[in-house]
């Protein structure tokens, strides 16, 4: 606010005029109005007035990390480590034969080093396809006369069924697994057990 005097013709001055109207001379302004003494940098809080509420604190908040700033990506740095791979599964392979032992259930032991047919009677049939024969007693008759084709070539047995009337089957490791009547031939190894009607045998390295 101006002085209410003119400092150039100490004429009376109207509240708030920037011209002096007797001189005509700019009339000098504070250069900044006072500051309340309550809004000066070192005012105390306690001198505030009742309504006046201190300024609430604000809490620091962490920066979010930004893309590729991570400790594991930078340069130098260690990796976190990638879990072991299981091993794979064992592949069960089995024994190359070049001869196999056959312990029947009756208390026969035959060894073969080819092919065999196995039955009650099976001379003719063995004779006409120049294979083993291999005759088993069997007081049951659960056997038919040509039961079951063995195969032995290459390291590898496989057996089929001939046809039987009762049937023939492949147990390994607790299972029972039936042959198709006079139809594909399946691989057997030592350990495996063979069932010719009621008769079985199991199959060992000779």
């Amino acid at each position: 606010m101006a002085s209410t005097r003119c400092v150039y013709c100490d004429a009376t001055l109207q509240p708030n005029s920037m011209f002096c109207l007797e001189c005509g001379q700019l009339i000098p302004q504070s250069a900044k109005p006072p500051v309340p003494a309550q809004f000066s940098p070192g005012a105390s809080l306690a001198a505030a007035s009742p309504q006046q509420k201190a300024p609430t604190a604000v809490s620091a908040v962490e920066p979010v990390p930004l893309p590729g700033t991570l400790p594991w990506q930078q340069r130098g740095t260690a990796q976190p480590e990638a879990p072991a791979a299981e091993p794979a599964a064992a592949v069960e392979v089995r024994p190359h034969l070049t001869r196999a032992e056959l312990v029947f259930s009756t208390g026969q032991r035959v060894r073969i080093s080819g092919n065999a047919v196995i039955g009650r009677k099976p001379a003719q049939t063995a004779q006409a396809t120049g294979a083993q024969a291999i005759e088993v007693e069997d007081d049951t008759r659960s056997m038919s006369r040509v039961h079951l084709f063995l195969e032995l070539n290459d390291g590898v047995l496989v057996v089929g069924d001939a046809g039987s009337s009762n049937g023939s089957g492949v147990q390994r490791d607790g299972v029972l697994v039936p042959l198709e009547s006079g139809g594909t031939k399946v691989e057997v190894g030592p350990g495996d057990t063979v069932w010719v009607g009621d008769v079985n045998f199991v199959i060992h390295a000779a």
